[in-house]
């Protein structure tokens, strides 16, 4: 069997990250399909070396069919590409308990576009906390430039304890703030209820997205690394 059909099974299975007994059988099953679609083409008129190249094409990138052979929700699943999958997910896109992805799906999720019940982002919905640019948590805590929640707080808040420069309204009935005064908006942190979107928002801020987003992005590198390691010509 030709280098170039081995070398691209390497590269499947270096993304496909399977355990060792599990892999031997993935390629196996790999070099026979590859081998029966090189012998179609051959067959056809295709010169050998031809043959293997346009089987690996019509195939697919050694990074698409690797992650999809990884398993449908384990512990950890990091891609640079697609959509991950797992307990930990972290890609362009993620779902999973914990994900981290530009588009990110989960029970905690951190993103440019966050969806959960504690979620993190430019635009993040939540069921129970909502952090980010614009947040957005019915049934609990929003906190953002623009936020809507029972309680939030914000630049413009909207909610049932809604604390903010501007409350266009309130759920409930109930709202602080209502006046456009900046320096009104400082002052109302002294009270107990602003202390506790002052904490919030520095907490955002300062240190719960930072953390996570360095664990995550700790976690990308390292699968960065791996594949690196393993063919440097496949991280470019």
């Amino acid at each position: 069997m030709s280098r170039a059909l081995q070398k691209y099974l390497d590269q499947v299975m270096l993304y496909a990250n399977r355990k060792e007994k599990e892999a031997v059988k993935i390629r196996a099953e790999l070099e026979d399909h590859l081998r029966q679609k090189t012998a179609d083409l051959a067959a056809q008129g295709l010169p050998r070396e031809d043959a293997v190249f346009q089987a690996i094409e019509d195939h697919g990138t050694a990074r698409t069919v690797g992650y999809s052979l990884r398993k449908g929700f384990v512990l950890l699943d990091v891609r640079t590409e697609g959509t991950a999958r797992g307990f930990i997910a972290i890609g362009p896109r993620a779902v999973g308990i914990i994900a981290f992805g530009n588009v990110a799906v989960g029970l905690f999720a951190f993103g440019n576009f966050a969806f959960g019940v504690l979620a993190f982002g430019v635009l993040a919905i939540a069921g129970l906390v909502s952090l980010g640019g614009i947040s957005l948590a019915p049934l609990g805590a929003a906190v953002g430039l623009a936020a809507v929640g029972r309680t939030a707080f914000g630049m413009i808040a909207c909610g049932g304890l809604a604390i903010g420069l501007r409350v266009p309204w309130a759920i409930d009935g109930v709202s602080f703030l209502s006046g456009e005064n900046g320096l009104q908006f400082l002052q109302h942190f002294r009270t107990y209820e602003g202390t506790v979107a002052l904490i919030a928002i520095t907490l955002w801020l300062f240190l719960i997205f930072p953390i996570m987003n360095g664990i995550m992005c700790s976690l990308k590198k390292d699968e960065y690394r791996r594949i690196e390691k393993a063919d440097p010509k496949l991280i470019e």
